[in-house]
């Protein structure tokens, strides 16, 4: 038994657990004015209503800009810097 548990925990300790790696990489924070104008352009219009608080800049080079609508809940929309439109979440 205790033979198991150590098997266990050796396993776990060698293949890692937790955070899962999804290829994102760090983001880099931003100032919503530093946010290129034709990124902040796709990005109200995809959230209109937005009060945008916060923008990061991603390593693939990509903006993901947060904020809150109308009944607080937190919006972030994903957008290249000549505005093309990734993805809202």
């Amino acid at each position: 038994m205790r033979n198991a548990i150590i098997a266990a925990c050796l396993t776990f300790a060698l293949c890692g657990c937790g955070k899962k790696d999804d290829g994102e990489g760090p983001k880099s924070v931003v100032k919503l004015e530093d946010v290129p104008a034709p990124a902040m352009q796709t990005a109200k219009e995809k959230l209109p209503g937005m009060k945008f608080t916060e923008a990061y800049l991603k390593k693939d080079g990509t903006y993901e800009v947060r904020g809150k609508d109308n009944t607080g809940k937190v919006r972030e929309v994903e957008v290249k810097g000549d505005g093309t439109f990734i993805q809202i979440e």
